[in-house]
């Protein structure tokens, strides 16, 4: 959650400078500005990857799961 608020806060706090740059004729905070709003950026992307990444791994462990258990209860009906 607080990953969520800066990434938020970044991008809308690099959206103004980057716009005060602009206005003001200021090519460092317009710079600023940018790199600011580009990092929060960044900052979701990657939360949005690693929660992908998670939910895959939560997926192969159930289907993994979900084999071997068939696989013994195959090879218990066998030994009948």
């Amino acid at each position: 959650m607080k990953d969520s608020i800066k990434s938020k806060t970044d991008k809308v706090v690099g959206t103004i400078k980057e716009n005060l740059g602009k206005t003001i004729e200021s090519e460092q905070l317009e710079l600023d500005g940018k790199l600011q709003k580009l990092a929060g950026e960044a900052r979701e992307k990657a939360k949005e990857t690693k929660e992908k990444a998670e939910q895959l791994g939560e997926d192969i462990k159930e289907t993994i799961a979900e084999k071997a258990n068939d696989l013994i209860d195959s090879v218990q009906k066998k030994k009948k």
